[in-house]
């Protein structure tokens, strides 16, 4: 680089952990608090994601006493019956406030992302892809596209609102770039997400395994 040249400041991150959803075919559990290996589901994220990220949170609607034990701001939908676009605002908002340009989104059930998995989605915007599956949620977001995401969300009829909703429609209206990842060992999807109690076990015992020194 030639002299005088400055480097440019790496983006300050952060990152948010996506823990609404019914659940139904769980139970109404709040899917991220399930068991997992010797902790939770949310904790075996939070702990990929702390290394790598300026600040985190948790968005969820409800009591927030729930997940008092992190110690983390859980921040609850600010705008009623958009599904997960409007955890994602409310996101955006908080890392702006935090200082943050870069807002990561991870579903609360999805416990085995890879620790590069921050480092692949920048610079932003950009979602996983693994096996051929999109995943739209697993992705960054440009702090400042803030305003076009409540546009988009602003005004909703019947004729729009199933577009304008869906997290994929964000991501396209921004050009978002798809980081491509490889299965785990054993053919596991890294974002494979816990839908049903079959998978949880499932989940829980494939923590255990890879917990457990070879």
């Amino acid at each position: 680089m030639a002299r005088g040249m400055s480097v440019p400041a790496a983006p300050r991150v952060a990152a948010l952990v996506m823990a609404g959803g019914e659940a139904r075919r769980m139970g109404g559990v709040d899917k991220p608090l399930l068991a997992l290996g010797g902790g939770t589901c949310l904790g075996r994220i939070l702990a990929t994601l702390r290394p790598c990220c300026a600040a985190l949170a948790i968005s969820a609607n409800g009591d927030p006493a729930r997940y008092a034990a992190w110690g983390l701001p859980v921040l609850a939908d600010r705008v009623a019956g958009v599904g997960p676009l409007a955890g994602v605002l409310r996101g955006l908002e908080w890392a702006r406030d935090v200082g943050c340009d870069v807002l990561v989104t991870v579903p609360g059930d999805t416990p085995f992302i890879p620790p590069d998995m921050v480092a692949r989605l920048l610079p932003a915007p950009a979602y996983a892809e693994s096996a051929g599956q999109r995943h739209s949620l697993v992705a960054s977001w440009p702090v400042g596209c803030h305003d076009m995401l409540a546009a988009q969300l602003a005004g909703l009829t019947p004729a729009t609102r199933r577009e304008a909703t869906r997290v994929r429609t964000l991501a396209d209206r921004l050009g978002a770039r798809a980081a491509v990842f490889d299965l785990l060992p054993g053919g596991v999807d890294p974002f494979m997400n816990i839908n049903t109690p079959a998978e949880h076990a499932s989940a829980h015992a494939l923590a255990a395994r890879m917990d457990t020194p070879q």
